[in-house]
């Protein structure tokens, strides 16, 4: 496997070149392969010191960690191969924990016969030292990670701390699960070793945990989960807050920076959105914190659950140390030229940050950045193939719903095209709890590149802007959330930018569902549906969700659909006879997420219906496409279907 160097200028502008067309040529698209290929950097990290990075990178549709020095040379190598890496972490400056996901068979008691399983592997830069793998050794521990608590410097060792299940003999040669939920457990990730750090909750209770710099349990959250009722601990067992959540939505955030207090978030069902607290770890009255509406994300201290600061909207930075806020400013501000910039990893000084940048003549990329001089260099391109002119531009649009309700999406536009008239896709996304922002997206940019407007509609219920615009979407799937999408269509269409007459609508995963909801829930908008991994049977879903007690997750699901809602009207596999356009599903087989059943049962219920429908099974394949070949299977049967339905000329 040739190995990935770091993207000099010559390559960029070689990349450039490939699409330049002649001064009076229409441009041509960049095969549909190149959009479908899994992106050539994946996740960039730093090593602690700032010495190395580490890049997660795809080659031929295999998956290999490069490590380059501070000049940007090559130092190794590390084969992962068809993988499907979660993530990576650094282990000191020895070596890289690699977390990844296998589907496998769960027992006949379960209601889904197949799972996601969480696997870890830390892999060492010296090839003299054997490869651990986390838990595999462990005769009294399921070899399955249920959540990474972080990675910490314990005693001059390398420590991970995840959960995990407990196994206890029974008769015969066969073990059994302890407990119903997981504990804690300490793992030098240079030799395998696991020690119990704590227990699960007795059952119906479900515990979390922060770990302290030196290792040690510094709070637990404990959460019983038929009442709703919880309380956190620290680390001598004193409880220092409590309350109670119907839905169970309460977390712990951190530790404050100086590691004395615990940050904790819950939802205020009266006030309608979420509240953060600090309370000392000693104990005391919790004080409401950051309760600016735009917080994006926290900003924690390297292997530390310790929290610096936060970031809100228009790239505002807030972090306890000045000297660090005026590093990390610096850097956002370099980037304002960027369609979307953010931040990546960083080393505890703030000496080396990463950065990627994303959006119009530019398909992502990463930068390392020296927080004290603030020069930076490319450390490669997520897309070397698609830069520049073919790049389809990216801007927000806004309108009003029905209902009055402002809404935002992405709208994606063919790169010299004129915007009058176009053809378009509607293309909601998943979640439903996510958003779309302005960057580039691989899919609606191997649509734009076609001649297609790509519209990414952020429905009511999208995350992004508040709680409240988020639990505008309960009890709406298959009704204002469906609408919200043809609101932006006709939106559009009153502007000029697209012609209604031309529109498809296509998804994955919740997108499918509102893909699937567009032709037979709605009628006379769309001239074809694409599903990708989609729900078709809501009452189905709620079944598969539902647990057989009451509970935190019960609740949940009766605010999300509404409590006694006739679930049949909002499931398109019960409404087939309904369908108006050709439809076109895709699933893969190893969808533990979505199960592959739902579009099976979609497909069935068309064809009974009389109604043209194409079915398309991915073997191998999750919920996440996380193949190479597949995804670019998936993405290439769509376009076929799409220009065959809806030609873009």
């Amino acid at each position: 496997m040739q190995f990935f160097r770091t993207i000099t200028a010559a390559l960029m502008l070689g990349a450039l070149a490939l699409y330049v067309p002649a001064s009076a040529q229409p441009m041509p698209p960049p095969p549909v392969e190149y959009y479908g290929d899994l992106p050539g950097i994946e996740e960039v990290i730093v090593s602690p010191s700032g010495t190395y990075v580490a890049l997660l990178q795809s080659s031929g549709g295999e998956r290999v960690i490069s490590i380059l020095d501070a000049a940007g040379s090559p130092v190794k190598q590390l084969a992962v191969g068809e993988a499907k890496v979660r993530s990576i972490e650094w282990v000191g400056e020895q070596a890289i924990l690699l977390i990844r996901s296998e589907t496998g068979r769960l027992p006949r008691q379960y209601l889904q016969s197949k799972a996601e399983f969480l696997r870890g592997n830390v892999i060492p830069l010296d090839d003299r030292s054997p490869v651990v793998s986390i838990f595999a050794q462990q005769r009294s521990i399921a070899n399955a990670i249920a959540g990474l608590y972080g990675v910490r410097r314990v005693d001059g060792r390398w420590m991970g701390y995840f959960g995990g299940f407990r196994m206890g003999a029974t008769s015969g040669d066969r073990n059994r699960l302890l407990d119903g939920q997981p504990a804690l457990f300490a793992v030098d990730l240079l030799t395998g070793e696991a020690d119990l750090a704590d227990y699960a909750g007795d059952w119906p209770a479900l515990r979390r945990w922060l770990v302290t710099d030196n290792g040690e349990v510094g709070a637990r959250l404990e959460l019983a989960t038929d009442t709703g009722e919880w309380s956190i601990r620290n680390g001598s067992g004193r409880t220092i807050a409590r309350g109670q959540s119907d839905q169970g939505e309460v977390s712990l955030t951190g530790f404050d920076a100086n590691g004395a207090s615990v940050i904790y978030s819950t939802y205020d069902e009266n006030a309608g959105f979420t509240r953060r607290f600090s309370v000392p770890l000693e104990g005391g009255e919790p004080q409401e914190v950051w309760t600016q509406i735009g917080l994006q994300r926290f900003i924690f201290e390297p292997f530390s659950a310790r929290i610096l600061g936060v970031k809100l909207e228009g790239d505002v930075v807030e972090l306890s140390d000045p000297a660090k806020q005026q590093r990390l400013a610096d850097a956002l501000a370099a980037f304002s030229f960027a369609s979307s910039s953010r931040i990546v990893d960083w080393t505890a000084d703030f000496g080396t940050i990463i950065a990627k940048t994303s959006g119009n003549y530019d398909s992502g990329t990463w930068f390392r950045i020296n927080g004290a001089t603030g020069e930076r260099g490319i450390i490669g391109l997520e897309y070397p193939a698609i830069q520049g002119p073919v790049i389809g531009k990216v801007s927000t649009f806004g309108y009003s719903a029905q209902d009055g309700l402002e809404i935002e999406g992405i709208l994606t536009l063919p790169p010299g095209r004129e915007a009058t008239a176009l053809p378009v896709i509607i293309f909601p996304h998943g979640g439903p709890t996510a958003h779309d922002i302005e960057r580039f997206d691989w899919w609606a940019q191997a649509f734009a590149a076609r001649g297609y407007a790509v519209f990414q509609p952020n429905f009511r219920g999208s995350t992004g802007r508040g709680r409240s615009f988020v639990d505008a979407g309960d009890g709406e799937w298959g009704r204002k959330m469906q609408s919200d999408l043809s609101d932006g269509l006709s939106a559009l269409a009153e502007q000029g930018i697209v012609d209604p007459d031309r529109a498809c609508i296509m998804g994955a995963s919740y997108g499918g569902y509102a893909a699937l909801a567009g032709v037979t829930l709605q009628n006379g908008l769309y001239r074809c549906a694409v599903s990708v991994n989609g729900v078709s049977d809501v009452e189905q879903l709620y079944l598969e969700e539902r647990t057989w007690r009451p509970s935190v997750i019960n609740r949940s699901l009766d605010r999300l659909f509404g409590a006694g809602a006739n679930l049949d009207a909002l499931s398109p596999a019960r409404r087939a006879g309904r369908a108006d356009a050709p439809v076109l599903l895709i699933h893969g087989r190893d969808d533990t997420v979505v199960p592959f059943s739902h579009s099976a049962k979609m497909a069935d219920a068309l064809r009974d219906a009389g109604k043209p429908v194409e079915f398309i099974e991915l073997e191998g394949e999750d919920h996440y496409l996380s193949n190479s070949a597949t995804r670019k299977r998936m993405l290439q049967a769509t376009v076929d279907f799409i220009e065959r339905h809806n030609p873009p000329g």
